[in-house]
Formats: structure tokens, C-alpha cells, sequence
């Protein structure tokens, strides 16, 4: 067993090469995150596993048992090649750009991912590098659904530059973000675009001081959107930024084509036994429960 991280909600250990356990954190808010995930999970084992979405194994209350994931997090490996200007967090330079086949590779995992979701009515709601995991073979796997929740419903918070606040052209729902709808999840994974093929997200090579994240958040209820060319990439990231895609399922084309079927993390039922049965092992030793949540 191994502390693996700290989460805003969860903290995450490893307890075998296969599950990775997450325990809520201490606090009514990030109890109640962690017992929406739940949920999530809950309703999508109505279906079948959807590709490159983290699989969740068991679950009892304030105890979520999960796949282990080796690699750890896009949003890891892009901040081994930055150089910052601390404590600003201002991004001074990028040493190294992420090879592209592995950006198209791990965008259109990410869109399957988010439009399986999307098929049976269900919004992430928080895409971004920091919630997309590698695995042993270097294919994402999107994790985190704490803020998932159902198409249609009214969104309480997202994080510029992954979402952002509508403007007066919304009418009554300026000042908000919206309802979950494709819109959203397709502006969020616009950003992780833009942030995987130039090594930073948008504006994070800018400092505007103590108010910077005010200011990151204006530029993006008004569409003043960092520069893009006119390449392909930046062709989908604008349409993405725009609200140009009426589904998941429409971007996802743009990385695979007509041909979407994608079966490589498909388990079979085995393998899913044998998981849950080793989950239950732990719970029953009491283990478990003598891991610090903080």
C-alpha cells in the first residue's frame, strides 16, 4: 500500500497492482463530492464499460475502490517540461513539446471517453490534464467524476480555462455556466487541446498579478481568446471555444474519423470478479478504515 496523492476531494492509495482505493476527504463539501461520484458510478453500471472512462470496482461509503492507474496524470508529465516563475505559477518556458501522434492518440481517447459519457445522458464536468491519467500503455484514462452529473443540469462552478462564465449574448443565463450540454465538456476539452500541443494551458505564460485569475476569467466570458492560427488543431479549438459542435460525438470524429469503435479496455467478467472480490477482502479486514482520509 502506498499514498499515491491528495486530491481536492478524495485522497488516493494504491493497495495492489490492480485498485486504487479513494477515500473521501474530512469536510460536508468534499463528502458530498465524493458521494456524487458515487453515484455517477452507480448509474453507469447500468451499461456497458464505456473505453478510457476509470473503471470503478466497489464502493461502500466514504470508499471508493477503483483501477489503478500507473502513469500519473497529463498534467504531470506537462509540468516536467516547464519552467515557472514561483509562487506565480507563470509559465516561462516549455522545454519540450509532447510528441504528436500521442496528442491525437490521447484526444481522441479523451472524446470517447466524454461521449460515452454524453450517450447515456452524463456530463464529466471537469475535464482537464489533471483529471486525465496514463496508463501502463500510455493511453488516457479519464478519472474524477465528483462533479459529473446529468445532462441538462444547472453547473455551480467550472475552472477557466476549462470553462467559463457566460456573457450577456446568453440572456438570462449570463453570469452563470450554463446547463451540462455539449457546449461545456467541448470548450473544456478546446483548452486541453491547446494546453497538449503547446506544452501550457491558455494564458499561463501571462501574469497579471494578485488578480490574475479575475482577469483570466473576464477574457473569457468576453471570447477574448489567446491567438490561434490557421491550422487544423486550432480550426477545432476555435469551433470548441465557440460552442460549434452540437455533440461529444462530433468532435470525436475530427480524431477518428467515421471509424469510432475502440475496444481496448474492454474486461471481461473474470477479471471484474476477481477485482471486486479482492476489494471485499479488504473491506472485511478492517483495513481499510485505518487509512487517513485528512
Amino acid at each position: 500500500m502506498s499514498l499515491i496523492g491528495r486530491g481536492v476531494t478524495g485522497t488516493v492509495y494504491q493497495l495492489n497492482a490492480f485498485i486504487a482505493l479513494k477515500k473521501a476527504r474530512l469536510g460536508e463539501d468534499e463528502e458530498s463530492d465524493h458521494t456524487n461520484e458515487q453515484r455517477i458510478f452507480e448509474l453507469l453500471e447500468k451499461y456497458l464499460p464505456i473505453p478510457h472512462l476509470i473503471r470503478c470496482y466497489y464502493r461502500t461509503p466514504k470508499n471508493t475502490f477503483l483501477e489503478f492507474v500507473p502513469n500519473g496524470s497529463v498534467a504531470m508529465l506537462l509540468n516536467k517540461y516547464q519552467h515557472r516563475n514561483t509562487p506565480a505559477f507563470q509559465v516561462l518556458e516549455v522545454t519540450h513539446t509532447l510528441d504528436s501522434q500521442d496528442v491525437h492518440r490521447w484526444m481522441k481517447q479523451l472524446c470517447s471517453a466524454a461521449a460515452g459519457l454524453e450517450r447515456v445522458g452524463l456530463s464529466h464536468g471537469d475535464i482537464r490534464p489533471g483529471n486525465m491519467l496514463l496508463d501502463a500503455k500510455q493511453n488516457l484514462i479519464l478519472s474524477d467524476l465528483d462533479r459529473g452529473m446529468e445532462i441538462g443540469e444547472e453547473i455551480a462552478v467550472l475552472s477557466e480555462p476549462y470553462g467559463r462564465l457566460l456573457n450577456k449574448e446568453a440572456g438570462a443565463e449570463a453570469g452563470t455556466y450554463g446547463k451540462a450540454s455539449a457546449r461545456v465538456e467541448t470548450f473544456a476539452i478546446g483548452s486541453v487541446y491547446y494546453t497538449l500541443l503547446r506544452g501550457h494551458e491558455p494564458y499561463e505564460t501571462e501574469s497579471w498579478g494578485r488578480n490574475h485569475f479575475v482577469i483570466l476569467g473576464e477574457k473569457f466570458q468576453e471570447k477574448e481568446f489567446p491567438s490561434l492560427n490557421d491550422s487544423a488543431a486550432d480550426t477545432i479549438i476555435s469551433k470548441c471555444w465557440n460552442g460549434e459542435y452540437q455533440s461529444i460525438s462530433e468532435l470525436l470524429v475530427e480524431f477518428a474519423g467515421t471509424n469510432r469503435r475502440d475496444d481496448s479496455t474492454s474486461e471481461d467478467r473474470e477479471y471484474l470478479r476477481m477485482r471486486q472480490q479482492e476489494c471485499k477482502t479488504f473491506v472485511r479486514s478492517g483495513w481499510v478504515d485505518t487509512l487517513e482520509r485528512y
